[in-house]
């Protein structure tokens, strides 16, 4: 059974590059991507209570409340704060209301510092933090911070484990030998 994250992202190439990173850097998981703030809200009442729930959410800080469409719903009016969109601090808030959601790790993956946001009242001892820049590495040492003790193998792992074995090693080797002349890509 795969493992399941949400992320909460609006950006495309964001989103893809994160779904991308966690698939290989993790084995058997599942990336469900939500845009926006009524998408997630949505999302949360769907979930059972009881039931098997997300091994993690990913979250930006910065999301619309809705893309605009004539069936949006309209936005609340504490939807902007500050100088910025903080539909992400309020994800967090409605996940954590749940109980049975409350040891969920939530980790916030946005371009903001720390100091910007008010993390204090916006975390707990389950929430992580990892500040967007020209690597996705933070994001991925986070998860790993929340997830170590009881993740099952990654395929990193399982990867290496494969060439230190030398019949397993020779038999890869040996099959990178062999022509691919004539193999068909069609399916059978």
């Amino acid at each position: 059974m795969k493992t399941h994250f949400i992320l909460v992202e609006d950006d495309p190439q964001q989103s893809e590059t994160i779904k991308s990173a966690i698939k290989r850097r993790f084995r058997d998981v599942e990336v469900e991507l939500l845009e926006n703030e009524s998408e997630f809200c949505n999302h949360l009442a769907r979930i059972p209570v009881g039931r098997e729930h997300p091994r993690a959410v990913i979250c930006d800080v910065m999301l619309p409340y809705a893309f605009p469409s004539p069936d949006a719903p309209p936005a609340p009016p504490e939807v902007l704060k500050g100088t910025f969109r903080q539909a992400g601090l309020r994800c967090w808030e409605r996940f954590r209301q749940r109980e049975d959601l409350q040891s969920v790790p939530w980790i916030y993956f946005t371009v903001l510092d720390e100091k910007t946001i008010d993390l204090k009242s916006y975390s707990d001892e389950r929430t992580g933090y990892a500040q967007k820049s020209g690597s996705i590495k933070p994001l991925l040492e986070e998860i790993e911070e929340f997830l170590d003790d009881d993740w099952p193998e990654r395929a990193e792992d399982v990867s290496n484990k494969l060439m230190a074995n030398p019949k397993m090693q020779k038999i890869l080797l040996e099959g990178l030998k062999v022509p691919l002349d004539g193999c068909s890509t069609a399916l059978p």
